[in-house]
């Protein structure tokens, strides 16, 4: 499997201080921009496999992916950002919100193969704050679900998901070949490449953006 862990475009709360954050914000026009770009640069790309998150920013950014290159895509429930569909800002901030549901994910993306656990009343049902230790656990578990559906294949698989999620993920992959605390911020639209042989995982590239000008180049995490 080779694959592709990529940033979402940058969000409203990319854009604005903190504590003004809101629980799932669409990207904005920068992002936009970001998004075309990631979309010319996929369609360079032999991709057999195209899956991303159900909060609306991974969705808007997917959407561009999908609407130039015509690739299906599928929404896991699993690879959303630490913490979940939760409102407010700090650490005190635990409320949930609902999320997405099934019939707005496919008014974004139509024809989404979507988890089965993601229904109209939102993918994230109101649920408390995901902790850390939670969020380490399922990283975890999407890394499994990532070999066991792909393993040694050889297929190249994009994941669009969320700085922090990512970094998460890289921790768990790169655990004895590369620190990923050290990283420095994972950029909007970012791509990340590693590739697993059926044994063991390669770090490829980090972080890239040169499918975009440096005008565009956003993330601060």
């Amino acid at each position: 499997m080779q694959l592709y862990l990529i940033r979402h475009a940058e969000s409203e709360n990319n854009a604005r201080p903190g504590y003004l954050r809101v629980e799932d914000p669409s990207i904005t026009t920068i992002g936009r921009l970001q998004a075309k770009c990631l979309a010319e640069w996929a369609k360079t790309l032999k991709m057999d496999v195209l899956i991303t998150s159900p909060f609306l920013r991974t969705l808007q950014t997917t959407r561009a992916v999908v609407e130039t290159t015509k690739m299906p895509v599928s929404v896991w429930h699993n690879v959303f950002e630490r913490g979940g569909c939760y409102r407010g800002f700090g650490d005190g901030a635990t409320e949930g919100g609902p999320g997405l549901g099934i019939t707005k994910i496919r008014e974004i993306l139509p024809g989404a193969i979507v988890d089965e656990t993601i229904q109209d009343a939102g993918w994230w049902s109101g649920r408390k704050r995901e902790t850390h230790e939670e969020s380490v656990l399922r990283s975890s578990t999407v890394i499994e679900r990532l070999v066991a559906a792909f393993g040694n294949s050889g297929k190249h698989v994009v994941v669009i998901i969320h700085a922090d999620f990512k970094r998460q993920l890289l921790l768990h992959i790169l655990d004895g070949v590369a620190d990923a605390t050290v990283f420095g911020p994972l950029r909007n639209t970012g791509i990340t490449k590693v590739d697993f042989d059926g044994e063991r995982w390669r770090l490829d590239w980090l972080n890239s953006v040169s499918h975009m000008p440096a005008r565009l180049i956003t993330g601060v995490e």
